[in-house]
């Protein structure tokens, strides 16, 4: 073995298991060649990774009903959504059940202090994507991208807006 470079001297670099490039007094968090182009909806985002890396005590399974949106709510549900609603000690994450709302693109549960702030803050945010797909697709000449226009569809079917009571 010490003929081949292998013993307690051979340093990180030299490491060839580890196929890293050390470079002493170089201190830099981006690689120079990094490209965000490169990063694409695979990527773990802080709430993905946050779950996955709790302890996860419950999931319950839950609906979104109309008393669960918010009062000043542009976008009000019309008819109950499946829900899934994960317990991790600190806090309560609610996300749409993929049979019922299978939406496309990048998808990740809302938190909250408690599982009826999950689930309002849910409600909310389906609220404000159908809103902000809405004035997208009315800017555009009634143009979308295929998926965002299935999103559409989707959640026109669960959504409307909230009607003056007077």
């Amino acid at each position: 073995m010490e003929g081949e470079g292998i013993g307690e001297d051979r340093t990180l670099a030299e490491d060839l298991s580890l196929p890293v490039v050390v470079e002493p007094g170089v201190d830099y968090a981006q690689p120079p060649d990094w490209n965000w182009r490169d990063v694409d909806s695979s990527q773990p985002n802080s709430a993905v990774f946050h779950i996955s890396h709790s302890e996860i005590t419950r999931v319950l399974v839950d609906t979104l009903r109309p008393e669960d949106c918010s009062p000043d709510a542009n976008m009000v549900i019309k008819d109950e959504i499946p829900i899934v609603v994960l317990d991790s000690l600190d806090k309560y994450w609610a996300g749409e059940a993929k049979h019922r709302l299978p939406l496309n693109g990048v998808r990740v549960p809302i938190e909250g202090d408690t599982v009826a702030e999950a689930k309002r803050a849910l409600a909310d945010d389906l609220g404000a994507q159908f809103r902000l797909l809405l004035m997208l697709r009315n800017s555009r000449q009634h143009q979308l991208a295929q998926q965002l226009e299935d999103n559409l569809r989707m959640l026109s079917e669960l959504l409307e807006p909230r009607r003056e009571q007077g």
